[in-house]
């Protein structure tokens, strides 16, 4: 739905309200975020672009206020506990320089060391007495497998409760051998955890926290600068795409307000909707900011009509007209085109234009995650977009995350602020992420599969066993088969339910390599596609694959992209072709019912 987000206007007003605080002495409470806004802004308004490149933790800290650097080294994480304790704080060995705070806050450096698979971390300690514990950043670099810490009660006969934890959304552990750290990435389990540590209140994070304050070596640049003229124009729907149609694009902060005029070729009337506006920051992006997105939602749309739309902004500048057609509620005959990894890819940008070129009569496109490279990077949204050139301007995108999208255990904000999405998702999960829509008489199940595969479980059967739709779909980013990951328990919690309600075909990428199953029903093969699963897995750039091994279940298979498909549907009979950049088909199947 259109996003309802204030305007950063703080931001415009950045300088005055900090000259305001200067003069009067007056400080708000300041969290480890205001901190780093403010350093960034004063860093913007004294150093070159050469000079943010070469700024060292040493520089920064010269910058900064002692009230600065004492809620930098307090409020990154905050914990009460009932009983004095001592924290134990696991510090990885690899980051070359360890955060301003820890030996000056009085952590010592121990002897012991704690291992995962990937990393080893020395153990810094401090006792605290009963009350609150402040705990500073992880340092000013991007250092991934950032500190994470366990608490233990001075008397061992005393009970210690840990409570009011900010951040409040990391559980509770205990620390011991296969416990794991990172909620993104809880497959990096510890193997080695010295004897005095085992058993102690485990406190988990994420990687992402590494960004927090992040300002060495950190400062980007986009080639695509924000302008007050519109770009970056992407169709979706939220609605039915019979009768709905949304319009997002970008401009920069001077554009306060726009519009969409919209209209049928030879019709005499003109309609007029007005976008909802909001403002994102991505702020080391030392070129842009900050943009607006806008968001136009058409409504009482006619089924099966061309239309015609403008988008003004300003003194009402109108763009040159761009054109879309709805759904039809009679004829049961669409086609529509999904690819796989894009990351941005300008060699995928240049497939994407191509296939809209060779499929003139195409619906919508998809894609099955990890559109960019660093989800969290506005440039990589910029990219994305210079690529595609108007691909999206005339077809809605209907895309899911995956774990580039959403990356370090951070959510995809950026993601969701890009696309004005359906909000049918499963309830208690970040809505827009996971939603289905209907085509016609297709259902389309489009999943994040970053978020609890179990706690999506409900809501995929309810969507699979209320639907009268001829033919399903689903799509997620991870591919429950392949000869790299099992994914289990989408196997178990998914798979099933696609067996039992039949599912036609399921799309998936991450594994850079193109792959279409056997028909599978209960993890095993079948005879026809009538009774069950197709799993395919595509690329849209050059793959990587090194290892090679056979896939039992695998009925074709390519090392290599950039690939799309095309799925074309009339009444019961599908046509499914894999094709390359040339238009050369490099695999086809047809499926009647």
């Amino acid at each position: 739905m259109i996003k309802n987000k204030r305007m950063r206007w703080w931001a415009l007003l950045c300088p005055v309200w900090m000259s305001f605080y200067a003069l009067s002495g007056e400080q708000p409470e300041r969290t480890v975020k205001e901190v780093i806004d403010r350093a960034v802004t004063r860093l913007y308004a004294t150093l070159t672009p050469t000079q943010l490149d070469t700024i060292s933790d040493a520089y920064i800290l010269s910058v900064l206020s002692e009230r600065d650097k004492e809620t930098l080294a307090t409020r990154f994480w905050t914990f009460e506990v009932s009983v004095p304790v001592r924290v134990s704080l696991m510090r990885h060995t690899g980051q070359a320089v360890p955060p301003f705070w820890i030996q000056k806050s009085g952590f010592r450096k121990t002897q012991m060391l704690v291992k995962n698979e990937e990393y080893t971390y020395e153990v810094w300690q401090k006792d605290f007495e009963k009350g609150e514990v402040g705990l500073g950043i992880n340092g000013f670099d991007k250092d991934r497998p950032v500190y994470f810490i366990s608490v233990a009660p001075l008397d061992k006969a005393e009970k210690l409760t840990v409570s009011n934890v900010i951040p409040a959304q990391y559980a509770l552990s205990t620390l011991q051998k296969g416990a794991f750290t990172y909620h993104d990435w809880d497959g990096l389990v510890l193997t080695e955890v010295p004897e005095e540590l085992k058993g102690q209140t485990l406190l988990t994070t994420v990687r992402g926290r590494a960004r927090e304050a992040h300002l060495v070596n950190a400062f980007r640049r986009t080639s695509t600068p924000s302008s007050e003229k519109p770009d970056q124009v992407v169709m979706t729907w939220s609605g039915d795409p019979a009768t709905t149609a949304n319009i997002q694009w970008r401009t920069s902060p001077k554009v306060l307000r726009s519009k969409v005029k919209y209209w049928k070729p030879g019709a005499s009337d003109t309609l007029f909707t007005d976008a909802s506006a909001f403002n994102m920051e991505d702020r080391l992006l030392q070129n842009d900011r900050f943009v607006n997105r806008f968001t136009a939602q058409l409504k009482g749309l006619s089924p099966g009509s061309l239309y015609y739309y403008s988008i003004g902004t300003g003194q009402l500048q109108w763009s040159a007209p761009a054109s879309f057609q709805t759904a039809s509620d009679r004829v049961k005959e669409f086609s529509f085109i999904w690819f796989g990894d894009t990351h941005y890819s300008p060699i995928w940008g240049d497939m994407a234009q191509k296939s809209i070129k060779r499929h003139p009569e195409t619906a919508f496109f998809s894609i099955a995650g990890d559109l960019v490279t660093t989800g969290l990077h506005r440039d990589d949204w910029d990219q994305l977009w210079a690529h595609a050139g108007p691909t999206f301007s005339t077809r809605p995108l209907m895309p899911v995350p995956g774990n580039h999208d959403s990356q370090d255990g951070l959510g995809a904000a950026m993601y969701k602020e890009m696309f004005s999405l359906p909000e049918n998702g499963p309830s208690g999960q970040p809505s827009e992420m996971t939603y289905a829509f209907n085509y016609q008489d297709a259902l389309f199940l489009m999943i994040d599969a970053t978020l609890s595969v179990p706690q999506q479980s409900a809501w995929v059967e309810n969507q699979l066993r209320n639907s009268k739709a001829k033919w399903k779909f689903a799509m997620f980013h991870f591919p429950p088969y392949n000869f790299e990951e099992p994914y289990d328990e989408i196997k178990r919690e998914w798979c099933t339910l696609f067996d039992k309600y039949h599912v036609d075909m399921v799309m998936s990428g991450h594994m850079h390599y193109y792959l279409r199953t056997k028909p599978m029903f209960n993890e095993k093969e079948v005879a026809s596609p009538a009774k069950g699963t197709i799993y395919l897995m595509s690329i849209s750039i050059p793959g990587k694959q090194v290892r090679w091994p056979k896939e039992d279940y695998a009925l074709v298979r390519y090392k290599d992209g950039p690939l799309y498909q095309h799925i074309s549907i009339k009444g019961n009979t599908l046509h499914y072709k894999c094709y390359n950049p040339e238009g050369e088909i490099k695999d086809q199947l047809t499926i009647t019912k």
